[in-house]
């Protein structure tokens, strides 16, 4: 299954207003859309790769699809793996602003909607600040089965696993080295995300930034063995880790080598050896 990109988060925040503070003034996201129940976020020229919202419709992933029979398609081959998926109303799929969505749930408990014909802004991204994100980059899954996870993403959704750290598992849909990162957990739901900036100048800075907001620095900066991608990340809303990432690998070469296995280390995660956060 080809896919166009990882579209957009949502995660549900207690404080509206507080969460969307956190997003555009410390993350460095650019405002969009926003209601009493939802806010929105830019980070590139998606109308919003980012949703903060009270109104109790779940956390959830999306992947976008090129064509509208490809949801069909993933519709049966969901099913044929074991798995349900529903088409949403057309109010459901005109709140996250597609043209159409099929939604499936994660063993996680995590939805993971696919849409049609997302929304594209037709104005130039320009965050609050000069953090440097060019792209939204990936998001990370924890998970008390990653086992179950994998197999639900690499054979009922159709995407690959680019390499393995431990237990940890790097999943592939478009040349990145990965776009969802499943991590072995006490518990399941989304992990974290993370925002690719433009260099390495851009994820120094947002270190040195985030420092002197007081904000932890949960990990990094540092570099992960398997995807190169050098990073540093903070501690948002609700716990959520938030990453700038800059380097990743990509390439048809990824593809071609097939999955690695890297050891069940911190070096894997972090080869420069910077504290992490527990």
């Amino acid at each position: 299954m080809k896919y166009r990109d990882l579209r957009y988060l949502r995660v549900a925040v207690d404080n509206l207003d507080e969460a969307a503070r956190f997003a555009r003034d410390v993350l460095g996201l650019q405002a969009s859309d926003r209601d009493d129940e939802r806010a929105m976020f830019r980070s590139d020229d998606r109308n919003y790769s980012l949703c903060l919202s009270t109104a109790g419709d779940g956390e959830a992933i999306a992947l976008t699809v090129a064509r509208e029979e490809d949801l069909g398609a993933l519709g049966a081959r969901l099913e044929a793996a074991g798995y349900t998926a529903r088409m949403l109303s057309t109010d459901g799929a005109r709140v996250r602003q597609a043209k159409a969505v099929l939604a499936t749930e994660a063993p996680n408990g995590v939805m993971v909607e696919i849409v049609w014909r997302p929304l594209t802004s037709g104005w130039r991204y320009h965050g609050p600040r000069d953090a440097g994100i060019t792209d939204f980059g990936a998001v990370q899954l924890a998970c008390t089965d990653v086992a179950a996870n994998e197999t639900f993403f690499v054979k009922g959704l159709g995407l690959t696993v680019s390499d393995w750290a431990g237990d940890a598992a790097y999943l592939a849909l478009d040349e990145a080295h990965h776009r969802i990162a499943l991590y072995p957990s006490a518990r399941d739901g989304i992990l974290g995300a993370a925002y690719e900036v433009d260099a390495k100048d851009s994820l120094m800075r947002n270190w040195y930034f985030i420092q002197k907001s007081q904000l932890p620095v949960v990990a990094g900066p540092d570099r992960q063995a398997a995807s190169g991608a050098m990073y540093v990340t903070t501690r948002g809303p609700r716990g959520l880790l938030l990453s700038y990432t800059t380097g990743m690998e990509k390439g048809p070469q990824i593809e071609a080598r097939g999955p690695r296995q890297f050891p069940d280390t911190a070096l894997s995660h972090g080869q420069w050896g910077s504290v992490t956060e527990q």
